[in-house]
Protein backbone atom coordinates (compact mmCIF):
# COMPACT_ATOMS: atom_id res chain seq x y z
CA UNK A 1 0.00 0.00 0.00
CA UNK A 2 3.05 2.52 1.00
CA UNK A 3 4.50 1.51 -2.58
CA UNK A 4 1.14 2.54 -4.17
CA UNK A 5 0.86 5.87 -2.38
CA UNK A 6 4.14 6.55 -3.14
CA UNK A 7 4.09 6.15 -7.27
CA UNK A 8 0.67 8.10 -6.71
CA UNK A 9 2.72 11.17 -5.41
CA UNK A 10 5.15 10.81 -7.89
CA UNK A 11 2.70 11.06 -10.53
CA UNK A 12 1.11 14.07 -9.19
CA UNK A 13 4.40 15.91 -8.58
CA UNK A 14 5.27 15.09 -12.10
CA UNK A 15 2.47 16.31 -13.53
CA UNK A 16 2.46 19.44 -11.85
CA UNK A 17 5.62 20.73 -13.66
CA UNK A 18 5.65 22.82 -16.06
CA UNK A 19 6.17 22.54 -19.37
CA UNK A 20 9.35 24.07 -20.90
CA UNK A 21 8.50 27.67 -23.17
CA UNK A 22 8.69 27.05 -26.83
CA UNK A 23 12.09 27.54 -28.35
CA UNK A 24 10.80 28.22 -31.48
CA UNK A 25 8.10 31.34 -30.28
CA UNK A 26 11.04 32.84 -28.50
CA UNK A 27 13.30 32.82 -31.57
CA UNK A 28 10.68 34.29 -33.28
CA UNK A 29 10.21 37.12 -31.05
CA UNK A 30 13.67 37.85 -30.69
CA UNK A 31 13.80 38.16 -34.54
CA UNK A 32 10.96 40.22 -35.06
CA UNK A 33 12.61 43.22 -32.44
CA UNK A 34 16.43 42.36 -34.41
CA UNK A 35 14.32 43.42 -37.93
CA UNK A 36 11.75 45.95 -36.09
CA UNK A 37 14.88 47.73 -34.41
CA UNK A 38 17.07 47.42 -37.98
CA UNK A 39 13.84 48.92 -39.83
CA UNK A 40 13.34 51.60 -36.80
CA UNK A 41 10.23 50.55 -36.32
CA UNK A 42 10.09 51.39 -32.38
CA UNK A 43 6.47 51.17 -31.90
CA UNK A 44 6.86 47.52 -32.75
CA UNK A 45 9.96 47.27 -30.82
CA UNK A 46 8.18 48.40 -27.57
CA UNK A 47 5.50 46.07 -27.61
CA UNK A 48 8.20 43.40 -28.41
CA UNK A 49 10.12 44.12 -24.63
CA UNK A 50 8.13 43.32 -21.13
CA UNK A 51 6.24 46.03 -19.33
CA UNK A 52 8.96 45.67 -16.72
CA UNK A 53 12.29 46.26 -19.21
CA UNK A 54 9.62 49.46 -20.78
CA UNK A 55 9.03 50.97 -17.34
CA UNK A 56 12.72 51.00 -16.66
CA UNK A 57 13.20 53.89 -18.70
CA UNK A 58 10.95 56.30 -21.58
CA UNK A 59 10.75 54.46 -25.01
CA UNK A 60 12.63 58.42 -26.20
CA UNK A 61 15.72 57.37 -24.14
CA UNK A 62 15.56 53.94 -25.38
CA UNK A 63 15.08 55.06 -28.75
CA UNK A 64 17.83 57.24 -29.03
CA UNK A 65 19.94 54.07 -27.52
CA UNK A 66 18.79 52.06 -30.11
CA UNK A 67 19.80 54.82 -32.66
CA UNK A 68 22.80 55.00 -31.46
CA UNK A 69 23.49 51.35 -31.52
CA UNK A 70 22.00 50.91 -35.11
CA UNK A 71 24.97 53.82 -35.95
CA UNK A 72 27.68 52.02 -34.34
CA UNK A 73 26.77 48.70 -36.24
CA UNK A 74 24.89 49.16 -39.30
CA UNK A 75 22.17 47.71 -41.10
CA UNK A 76 21.66 44.16 -40.41
CA UNK A 77 22.88 42.16 -43.28
CA UNK A 78 22.06 38.34 -41.88
CA UNK A 79 21.25 36.61 -38.68
CA UNK A 80 22.49 33.32 -37.51
CA UNK A 81 21.14 31.01 -34.32
CA UNK A 82 23.55 30.45 -32.19
CA UNK A 83 21.76 28.44 -28.74
CA UNK A 84 18.61 28.77 -26.61
CA UNK A 85 19.18 27.92 -23.14
CA UNK A 86 15.83 27.29 -20.86
CA UNK A 87 16.27 28.25 -17.96
CA UNK A 88 14.17 27.56 -13.93
CA UNK A 89 14.90 29.11 -11.10
CA UNK A 90 13.07 28.59 -8.22
CA UNK A 91 11.37 32.16 -7.03
CA UNK A 92 11.89 33.23 -10.78
CA UNK A 93 9.80 33.18 -14.08
CA UNK A 94 10.90 30.12 -16.50
CA UNK A 95 12.78 31.94 -19.28
CA UNK A 96 14.57 31.22 -22.31
CA UNK A 97 18.06 32.85 -23.16
CA UNK A 98 18.67 32.71 -26.76
CA UNK A 99 21.53 33.61 -28.47
CA UNK A 100 22.24 35.38 -31.83
CA UNK A 101 25.21 36.21 -34.54
CA UNK A 102 24.26 39.07 -36.34
CA UNK A 103 26.39 40.61 -39.27
CA UNK A 104 25.85 44.09 -39.57
CA UNK A 105 27.40 46.37 -42.27
CA UNK A 106 29.93 47.79 -39.79
CA UNK A 107 30.66 44.74 -37.30
CA UNK A 108 29.41 41.27 -36.62
CA UNK A 109 27.69 41.50 -32.92
CA UNK A 110 26.90 38.61 -30.44
CA UNK A 111 22.88 39.38 -28.96
CA UNK A 112 21.71 37.85 -26.38
CA UNK A 113 18.13 38.01 -25.41
CA UNK A 114 16.30 36.47 -21.91
CA UNK A 115 13.04 35.88 -23.31
CA UNK A 116 10.02 35.27 -20.83
CA UNK A 117 6.11 34.42 -20.95
CA UNK A 118 4.37 38.08 -20.16
CA UNK A 119 0.93 39.65 -20.76
CA UNK A 120 0.07 38.92 -24.44
CA UNK A 121 2.74 36.14 -25.10
CA UNK A 122 6.36 35.91 -25.13
CA UNK A 123 8.16 39.23 -24.52
CA UNK A 124 12.10 40.16 -24.50
CA UNK A 125 13.21 40.72 -21.11
CA UNK A 126 16.85 41.87 -21.33
CA UNK A 127 19.35 42.49 -24.47
CA UNK A 128 22.44 42.80 -24.91
CA UNK A 129 25.22 43.15 -27.12
CA UNK A 130 28.60 42.57 -27.50
CA UNK A 131 31.04 42.52 -30.57
CA UNK A 132 32.23 39.12 -32.13
CA UNK A 133 35.26 37.87 -30.27
CA UNK A 134 34.95 39.98 -27.16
Amino acid sequence: MKLINFIFLLMVLASCAEKPMDQEQAKKVVEELIMKTDAEDFDAVSDLYTAEFNSSEPMDVKKEKLLQLKKVLGDVKSLEFVSATHVAEFGQPKKVVVEYKVLHSRITSIETFSVVEDEGGYRIASHSVKSEGN
